[in-house]
């Protein structure tokens, strides 16, 4: 790919790189790693969070604003995160004056180009098998997600874990020493017109990985991908339960592929021993309230696939009732998986449905909560309950909540909110 190639270069050079969107998960742990590759790396992003605060407080300099006065001479490279059209004036203006600018999926494949690299594929899972596998090995990692009691998403080390993105494409462009396939069902409808595009992107990583691919035999198109392949090595569901101290039948799958990547470098008893003792990461089954008999738990699946199997999980609990709030995220995805929807809710007794998260998407016939909310059958009468926004959502939840109840906040937008809010229930907006 001739955009990794660039930045493979740029990588080389050095120098001042400015990163657009600093903010995000992905962006915030790329600025961490051109830091400690040595770079003056400076961003911005509109909204502050916990990852702005953390390359702040680590001498990264973050502006509360996207300008194109940010572009001066000082500035050898921009980076821009994905959400970031071609058409924005900070680009516009960095291409204007000669500045080289890359994509966030284009920088970290470019990275990893000098180090042993682990890429973690796959359309559920990456996150967690990631996280897992950087634990067992103590080794440099990149991870979309916030690992509970590890401060920052990225460390550099001579072997990193990074977790490949296929969303937009990029996962085919590493070229690592090891791969691992957690599984492959189409999304990202927003980049990928057709599943056949979707899935050219896993054959290409298949291609260009030097020695082992681990795939889950699991999966039916992993399995068909990969099994004929001799450089690729299966993992499943293991014999004995492995003792982990997060739930689900999905992280034994998990934990499995954490297993079979790491016996290149660690003993048996060193691997059992992390999983042990493993950090969880933030927002996969997370635990934000527990109290007056009441669990609320914030889970960031939103793909049906993730979704029935984040109710399977919670219904070994055994709670009462078993509720739910959802926010689908992107129009694309919400009309694409629309059918499919209804039926991975199968558990809940009652759901609590907001607006679409965008994700810097414009609403698009079919793709709207609205147009989801009629795909449910009448069974779900009195059951499916909608508002737009999300506070009044909370607030009608908060008045319902009663002793054996478990909630479930599922998505991966802004119904982030909601999970900060219930850790102080029933001090919540509005509601006495």
């Amino acid at each position: 790919m001739a955009a990794v190639d660039l930045a493979e270069q740029l990588i080389k050079k050095g120098g001042h790189v400015h990163l657009m969107g600093i903010g995000g998960i992905g962006m915030a742990g790329i600025a961490w790693l051109l830091k400690e590759r040595g770079f003056c790396v400076s961003g911005c992003d509109l909204r502050k969070n916990r990852q702005t605060e953390w390359l702040a407080r680590n001498g990264i300099q973050v502006s509360g604003a996207h300008s194109p006065d940010h572009m001066t001479s000082e500035i050898d490279w921009l980076v821009r995160s994905t959400a970031v059209p071609d058409s924005h004036p900070e680009v516009r203006r960095a291409l204007d004056c000669g500045i080289p600018v890359s994509r966030r999926g284009e920088v970290l494949p470019a990275l990893m180009r000098d180090r042993t690299c682990i890429a973690v594929s796959g359309t559920h899972g990456k996150t967690t098998t990631t996280a897992m596998i950087a634990q067992t090995l103590g080794c440099g990692f990149f991870v979309g997600g916030e690992i509970s009691g590890i401060e920052g998403v990225a460390r550099d080390g001579d072997i990193m874990v990074v977790e490949a993105d296929e969303s937009d494409g990029t996962v085919a462009g590493y070229t690592p020493d090891y791969s691992v396939i957690t599984n492959i069902e189409y999304d990202h409808m927003e980049h990928h017109a057709s599943e056949e595009a979707f899935i050219g992107c896993f054959v290409k990583l298949i291609e260009q990985t030097k020695n082992t691919v681990f795939y889950c035999e699991e999966d039916l198109i992993a399995r068909r991908l990969c099994a004929p392949n001799l450089k690729c090595k299966a993992y499943g569901y293991p014999e004995t339960p492995i003792q982990l101290p997060i739930p689900g039948k999905h992280n034994q799958l998990n934990a499995s592929a954490a297993i079979t990547v790491s016996r290149t470098w660690k003993s048996e008893p060193e691997i059992f021993q992390a999983l042990e003792r493993l950090k969880p990461i933030g927002r996969r089954f997370e635990t934000v309230f527990k109290e007056k008999g009441i669990q609320i738990i914030s889970d960031y699946a939103h793909h049906p696939t993730e979704v029935a199997a984040l109710i399977q999980t919670a219904q070994e609990l055994n709670p009462k009732r078993l509720l739910g709030i959802f926010q689908p995220h992107r129009y694309t995805r919400t009309r694409a998986l629309g059918p499919d929807f209804p039926s991975s809710f199968q558990g809940l007794e009652k759901l609590w449905l907001v607006p679409v998260y965008a994700a810097s998407e414009q609403p698009i016939e079919g793709g709207t909560s609205a147009d989801l909310a009629v795909r449910f059958s009448k069974d779900w009468k009195n059951r499916l309950l909608q508002f737009e926004s999300l506070e009044a959502a909370w607030q009608d939840i908060a008045a319902q909540l009663q002793e054996g109840d478990l909630l479930l906040i599922i998505g991966a937008g802004d119904i982030e909110q909601v999970a900060v809010w219930a850790k102080s229930y029933p001090d919540v907006p509005g509601f006495q």
